[in-house]
């Protein structure tokens, strides 16, 4: 049995010798080509073989094949225009397909605010058509000719309708109003003079002025009828002709009588009932065409006069 000497000597004999070209087993294909040596060996471990660059088999490749097999890649032939989505057109959305936000609520000030409008309108036109109302039953609407229909007028309102006499006959009201006011305490009946009556029943005094409702409420107070004519300020002649009570102290139930221009008189005066004394100074009165306190021409308003210059008291004894 060999010993592991001669083992070792054959095994190394048997390699081929560092001078001697390795052996071939033939030519290499036309197709093949050796790419060149291979880098520098590593360096050995002690008591390892050392081995030559020349001793190693190099190593060989081959070109690709030309034809298409499914290990070759290719250039991808150029797609149309039309098919390549890099240069498509952009796709625009309409603002009609938008959803639409939803506006904001106004604030509660501006809320508050176009609430109080829309009152104060309504309020307005709720006042206009009771104070044309009014004045077409009155008789300054007969005078005048105010003939008002409220369900008219407010189906001329739902139409749009403007009714082209209503500014006249609003003009017309207020130019009235402004001469009742002025005269005010003046009797059209006295142009002959004043005249003392009986008392038996009651003169043609005008109808809304103070003179009117001073004669009517006295004798629904005491049973008595102003028994003289003339203006506001001439009533005080009157009652002493008449021999009534004449006084600058106020009495109860008695008449005052203003001289033209006092506390707001009419350059014919004015007259009033007076239904109580708040104090010695002070008296609370009736009045007919006497603009204060919601009162005018033919409407009855509650005023507090003064006594003092230009102002008397009458009353039948």
């Amino acid at each position: 049995m060999p010993s592991l000497d001669d083992r070792s000597h054959r095994l190394v004999s048997s390699l081929p010798r560092a001078d001697e070209p390795a052996p071939s087993s033939g030519s290499l294909p036309a197709e093949e080509k050796v790419t060149g040596t291979l880098p520098s060996a590593p360096i050995p471990l002690p008591g390892q073989p050392v081995f030559q660059t020349s001793q190693l088999m190099p190593v060989v490749t081959r070109k690709l094949p030309a034809q298409n097999d499914g290990g070759v890649t290719r250039i991808l032939t150029a797609t149309r225009v039309s098919e390549n989505t890099s240069q498509r057109l952009p796709i625009v959305i309409k603002s009609d397909l938008k959803k639409r936000a939803i506006p904001a609520p106004l604030p509660r000030r501006k809320r508050t605010l176009r609430r109080l409008l829309f009152n104060v309108v309504g309020v307005l036109l709720l006042s206009l058509v009771t104070v044309l109302t009014l004045l077409s039953v009155t008789p300054l609407g007969h005078e005048i000719g105010v003939t008002f229909n409220p369900l008219q007028f407010g189906s001329n309102l739902l139409s749009n309708n403007q009714n082209p006499s209503l500014n006249s006959l609003i003009a017309q009201a207020t130019a009235t109003a402004v001469y009742h006011r002025q005269t005010d305490g003046f009797d059209p009946n006295a142009t002959g003079g004043q005249t003392v009556g009986n008392g038996q029943g009651s003169l043609n005094w005008p109808v809304g002025q103070c003179t009117y409702w001073a004669n009517s409420r006295y004798h629904a107070l005491t049973g008595y009828w102003v028994p003289w004519n003339g203006n506001a300020d001439q009533w005080v002649a009157g009652a002493k002709a008449a021999h009534w009570n004449v006084s600058q102290t106020p009495h109860v139930p008695s008449i005052i009588v203003l001289m033209p221009g006092v506390q707001g008189a009419s350059a014919y005066g004015h007259v009033a009932v007076v239904e109580s004394i708040v104090n010695s100074t002070t008296v609370h009165t009736s009045n007919m065409n006497w603009y204060a306190n919601g009162g005018g021409w033919d409407k009855v308003s509650y005023v507090d006069f003064t006594t003092g210059s230009g102002v008397y008291f009458v009353w039948h004894p």
